[in-house]
């Protein structure tokens, strides 16, 4: 049987590469109220590591969609002998300490080569050296640039200050102008100290937020499927659930599909030769569509920028992918926060389908 974990707080761990690391409160908060989660992807008798089973199962009650039949189990009643694989959100130190102490085999757990290279790529200088090169291939369809700096450089704005290491718009900063640039310098100068550099790209027009959703397996990366989700201020807000068709047609109306192709092949080809035969687990690229506007005021175009970020884990578009209803309506899967976090399936606001659907 598998064991799934949801360990949210996987960046910030990776980030520290300790051991024994302390989640901040929210990341441990989230961890602990939301860790029913893998009950939604996970298959009939696995196992799902949680706080408290009777909060668990009340949670999946109030799920609108279809769950599978897991078994939430708490960390002291972990039945060691009946698990042949474990499943985190992603993989790093803390998370492999955190099992030993619970004294699951260290062959059911990577290794330390492994881990370092999970960290690796999971470094946005990674992604920026070695998978956007491969897409100017695609001429000016595409769009994009990432740079890595260990000190703090004079810069012509607007761009985007990014650490190393972080996820869901944490360790993101947008400086539209040169002092607002500078306004920046100190925290830069401490996620310098912190993670070794920043890595900085210019501030594009965003249009729409989307991801790829893949698996690495021993022999080949699978695509999985499209991913469309929401952010504010660079956080992520929502997915939409919709159907494969859905998806392509909202994207469609600003990009030809066959450059999504094209990059899909590109993602895999180079994934494969990269990565596939060091990590097996899931990962995401996340994507947008960019405006592009002519010095001719009526003339407005739009690029993909096909690699925005890399994440080696599973994703919320893979947790889309992977709910099942028992209609097509598109909704509005996401996490939300009024005291405590909570996951919600709601209706798309009409003015987000307007806006999908022109």
């Amino acid at each position: 049987m598998k064991l799934h974990i949801f360990n949210p707080e996987h960046e910030m761990a990776l980030a520290a590469n300790l051991d024994q690391f302390t989640s901040p409160r929210a990341g441990r908060e989230m961890r602990s109220q939301l860790s029913f989660l893998p009950a939604l992807w996970a298959e009939d008798d696995d196992f799902v590591l949680v706080d408290d089973v009777e909060k668990a199962q009340m949670s999946v009650s109030r799920l609108k969609c279809r769950c599978a039949e897991v078994r939430f189990v708490c960390p002291n009643e972990l039945p060691i002998t009946m698990i042949d694989k474990v499943l985190p959100w992603g993989w790093n130190r803390s998370i492999v300490y955190q099992l030993k102490r619970l004294h699951v085999p260290t062959d059911l757990l990577p290794t330390e080569e492994t881990l370092d290279f999970i960290r690796e790529i999971s470094h946005r200088r990674w992604a920026s050296q070695n998978l956007l090169p491969a897409f100017r291939s695609l001429g000016e369809d595409v769009i994009g640039e990432a740079y890595y700096y260990s000190s703090f450089p004079n810069y012509t704005c607007p761009v985007v200050i990014k650490s190393p290491w972080s996820c869901s718009g944490r360790g993101v900063r947008y400086a539209l102008s040169e002092q607002q640039y500078m306004s920046h310098e100190r925290w830069a100068n401490n996620v310098i100290n912190r993670q070794g550099g920043i890595m900085i790209e210019p501030y594009y027009s965003r249009i729409m937020d989307f991801a790829m959703e893949f698996e690495s397996t021993a022999n080949e990366i699978k695509y999985l499927g499209l991913s469309i989700f929401l952010t504010n201020k660079g956080g992520y807000t929502g997915n939409v659930l919709a159907s494969e068709e859905y998806k392509l047609h909202v994207i469609s109306q600003f990009v030809p599909l066959s450059i999504l192709e094209e990059a899909r092949g590109i993602i895999m080809r180079e994934m494969e030769v990269l990565v596939s035969n060091k990590y097996q687990g899931f990962f995401g690229i996340d994507m947008m569509i960019v405006e592009n506007k002519s010095k001719r005021k009526d003339t407005i175009s739009y690029q993909l920028h096909p690699c925005v970020d890399l994440n080696l884990r599973r994703t919320m578009g893979h947790v889309a992918l992977a709910i099942k209803r028992n209609d097509d309506t598109p909704m509005m899967m996401g996490i939300n926060y009024d005291g405590s976090y909570r996951f919600d399936i709601l209706p798309i606001p009409q003015d987000l389908v307007d806006g999908f659907m022109k």
